[in-house]
């Protein structure tokens, strides 16, 4: 391995399997707490659109 071409080819391969051994974890779990935030949002608009189809008691004060 004298040549400085295959060096330079197993370093920067050794970088790239580096960065993707940390980005794929990463990346999964960002886009899980995005979702996971998203759905507790739906969540809460779905909640508040039914108390608004609700109808008032009668007799309560608007």
């Amino acid at each position: 391995m004298n040549d400085s071409g295959a060096l330079f080819f197993v370093l920067m391969t050794g970088l790239a399997g580096i960065m993707a051994l940390v980005y794929v974890p990463l990346r999964i779990f960002l886009t899980a707490t995005e979702r996971r935030r998203r759905y507790k949002l739906l969540q809460k608009i779905r909640r508040l659109r039914d108390e608004l189809v609700q109808p008032l008691e009668p007799g309560a004060a608007p």
